[in-house]
């Protein structure tokens, strides 16, 4: 796999769009491996050329549409929040945060036919993921923990174990109901 430059962390302009969504349909019909920049071409009915000005190459379509498509979930979280942020409200973010990535097109097709791909990429750009991740959900958990709703903790710290700790689960399910399994392990440490 070729070095790439280092994960943005801004969402790609919306003007790749159509770009992202050719790549993201081809990998749901080819996976990743096996799709090319002249799929992707042709799927758009461009020429290949066309694609890597706009997106590069495959696997740098691929770390846009990451971006972009975890961009999209944070920007949606706050409005799943009915209410104050409490512990079980947590849990249920969580688990929301978990079966939507793993009903993502692309993330089921990895997890189902290409799973060494998830290591890779996980490996090489966790450290931006989380940070961006982490970013978003550290104001959240700071509000709630103000408020007396969540247990006072170190937000960064919270924010980055969750994150963690959601990658994992959207990776290998836990082995019982998620909210359950969830519930265990964060309502006793987010208790006020």
């Amino acid at each position: 796999m070729a070095v790439l430059p280092p994960v943005p962390l801004a969402p790609p302009p919306a003007a790749l769009d159509p770009y992202l969504d050719a790549t993201a349909r081809c990998f749901v019909r080819y996976g990743v491996r096996r799709t090319s920049v002249p799929d992707v071409a042709q799927e758009l009915g461009v020429n290949r050329t066309t694609v890597y000005r706009q997106v590069g190459t495959i696997e740098q379509a691929a770390m846009l549409l990451l971006i972009r498509d975890a961009h999209r979930l944070l920007t949606a979280l706050p409005g799943w929040v009915d209410g104050p942020v409490g512990p079980g409200t947590v849990v249920d973010l969580v688990a929301t945060v978990v079966r939507r990535a793993r009903e993502h097109p692309v993330l089921a097709k990895v997890l189902a036919d290409e799973p060494d791909l998830v290591g890779t990429y996980v490996t090489r750009d966790s450290a931006a993921l989380i940070e961006l991740v982490t970013g978003q959900l550290r104001p959240l958990l700071e509000e709630a923990a103000a408020s007396g709703a969540i247990a006072r903790r170190d937000p960064v710290i919270l924010a980055e174990w969750l994150v963690r700790n959601t990658v994992s689960l959207i990776l290998t399910p836990p082995p019982v109901e998620l909210e359950q399994y969830l519930g265990e392990i964060l309502l006793p440490a987010l208790a006020p």
